[in-house]
């Protein structure tokens, strides 16, 4: 598996270069990967949302400058933002099982050590997805699965952006909070993104059992895999 740091990239060039990532992957052109990034501000809207989900109208949302995209994971609205850590794994799930309950449950373990390298206790909620700290949401998931690769993935929520998440139902969750590490860890500037995303490397290699000899920047991994549409 090769991790792949891609920094802070706009959303639609990001799911552009999955899909094509996700395409190469099927065709055992490239080995899994982990897509390790930021987004600009963005809305995103899974299959299972609602138009209830929006708590003002997309033509506000977009007027304000903050695209919306109908996307095809699972799950409902969810927003991304610089200050949130994104993590895409495109895998072959044939060479996991093929339990995608086994997978989510993974990722929600990866993310719930993450936390725990931080010093806080992330713990999953029976009936919900994502990672919970004090009751509150501190990362979400949504993934899509084709011909048993995955796209899309996990979220987690760094630095506070409580304006973005007022405009939706974040993962149509009514009666829960949403949350931020630096509630737990202080001002941003004293938050390391350099080592979560490495942490995020070594949990996510030890809970699915997978080495990761491999950390590229987004210049090393395109001229590493110059046939990958970006």
């Amino acid at each position: 598996m090769i991790a792949v740091d891609l920094g802070l990239v706009p959303y639609d060039m990001c799911l552009s270069y999955q899909k094509s990532i996700h395409a190469a992957r099927i065709e055992h052109k490239i080995d899994d990967v982990i897509l390790l990034l930021e987004h600009y501000p963005v809305i995103t809207i899974g299959k299972s949302a609602t138009k209830d989900d929006l708590l003002v109208s997309e033509e506000e949302v977009r007027r304000r400058g903050i695209p919306v995209y109908y996307v095809n994971r699972g799950g409902k609205a969810t927003c991304h933002y610089p200050g949130q850590l994104v993590a895409y794994p495109i895998m072959n799930l044939k060479n996991h099982g093929k339990d995608l309950s086994l997978f989510v449950n993974n990722l929600e373990e990866t993310i719930i050590r993450v936390l725990g390298d931080l010093g806080i206790q992330g713990k999953k909620v029976p009936g919900m997805r994502g990672v919970w700290v004090d009751g509150k949401k501190i990362a979400s998931i949504g993934i899509e699965v084709k011909k048993w690769v995955t796209m899309h993935g996990f979220t987690i929520n760094i630095t506070e952006n409580s304006a973005l998440f007022s405009f939706f139902v974040p993962c149509g969750i009514r009666n829960r909070e949403i949350t931020f590490l630096e509630t737990f860890l202080g001002e941003p500037d004293d938050i390391d993104l350099k080592k979560i995303k490495g942490s995020v490397i070594k949990h996510f290699g030890d809970v699915f059992s997978i080495p990761i000899p491999e950390y590229l920047s987004k210049r090393q991994f395109m001229r590493k895999y110059p046939f990958l549409s970006y």
